[in-house]
């Protein structure tokens, strides 16, 4: 009961804490990688692409935003 929630949570935190630090090490600001792991706590998504080009980047931007995409970093 007790000890495999305990488990269960410091393993979620341990996860949320490595998926912050793999944002900031693909080149995340840490403040915009910290609201990005509050979106996912809230039941949110990430998405992230490595566009070919600045028109294919712009392509990207205008759609997420179409979609009501958040908190958009390029």
């Amino acid at each position: 009961g007790p000890i495999i929630a305990a488990l269960t949570g410091a393993g979620a935190g341990g996860l949320t804490g490595g998926l912050i630090g793999a944002l900031i090490g693909s080149g995340i600001p840490e403040e915009r990688a910290k609201l990005y792991d509050e979106g996912i706590r809230n039941g949110g998504a990430v998405v992230g692409v490595n566009p070919r080009s600045d028109v294919d980047a712009n392509y990207f931007e205008n759609e997420w935003r179409g979609y009501n995409g958040q908190h958009i970093y390029r």
